[in-house]
């Protein structure tokens, strides 16, 4: 397939800074779970019903090109918006307590397995999406309800945002303004999203990985949002595919907020979802 180049990081740059710059209350608002408008799709071809879980300051739009990709080829597709809050129509979902995004997602994940009688989920997550699959299968105890975790640049380590919490390291008096900024004003999931916040240990505290769920992750080079990129995306664990899409397109460009919509990235997904099918 043809290999695209794309050269803009400014979109990532802006949320870096933003992510710096303050946060939300508490109060946020429950979740949307509604099903699509086919809850009650069936696919012989591909039994697992497919979750996209979008990334943090967005929205299930950002699917728009992969679902359908996906129900093209026989796919059961649903989608969310979860992690909302009083900034959400300025800000986007994803932006609550990662902790409680991921219960918005196991009661929707829960509808699913009702509504199709499927006994399994295939995840597809973005960024904090990615975290959550990781998160909902290990930490949550999902993992039986998990045939597949396919993700695009989750922070599975914790990101320094571009090096800008590595800096804040440096003075404990920094990281605590960063982190009550960040926790209560704007963006709770950024900060347990950071390199050593509670969330992230209790992901990374033993292994993530699970016996008998397909896990796969691609990451880009050129990512100034979950950085350093690669090596906090990647789970370094047996039976994990891990790869980079400067792999598969050494000319590709792509950042980290146009992962959804690349064309490579997409058919990648499409691959990883059909290697984990038997046969």
């Amino acid at each position: 397939m043809h290999c695209p180049t794309r050269t803009s990081a400014l979109a990532a740059a802006l949320l870096a800074t933003v992510v710096l710059a303050g946060a939300l209350s508490g109060t946020a608002h429950a979740g949307q779970t509604q099903l699509p408008a086919n809850p009650d799709c069936h696919s012989a071809s591909h039994p697992n019903p497919v979750v996209l879980l979008h990334g943090t300051m967005d929205s299930d739009r950002v699917w728009d090109a992969l679902t359908p990709l996906l129900s093209t080829n026989g796919y059961c597709v649903y989608s969310l918006n979860y992690g909302d809050g009083p900034r959400t129509p300025l800000l986007g979902y994803g932006i609550g307590p990662v902790a409680r995004s991921v219960d918005q997602v196991a009661g929707f994940i829960e509808q699913v397995l009702r509504r199709t009688g499927a006994p399994q989920v295939d995840l597809v997550g973005h960024s904090e999406g990615g975290v959550i699959a990781e998160y909902y299968t290990k930490n949550l105890g999902r993992a039986a309800q998990v045939h597949a975790a396919i993700m695009l640049a989750p922070p599975t380590y914790g990101t320094t945002f571009n090096g800008l919490v590595t800096l804040a390291d440096h003075s404990r008096a920094v990281r605590e303004t960063v982190d009550a900024a960040v926790g209560n004003v704007i963006c709770p999931a950024c900060a347990d999203m950071t390199a050593n916040s509670a969330f992230i240990t209790a992901l990374d505290t033993g292994p993530i990985a699970h016996t008998g769920v397909r896990y796969a992750v691609l990451a880009t080079r050129y990512d100034t949002v979950v950085t350093p990129a690669g090596p906090v995306s990647f789970i370094a664990e047996p039976g994990v595919t891990n790869q980079y899409i400067q792999d598969l397109c050494p000319t590709s460009k792509t950042t980290h907020q146009q992962l959804p919509r690349d064309p490579i990235a997409m058919h990648w997904v499409l691959t990883q979802l059909a290697l984990a099918e038997p046969g």
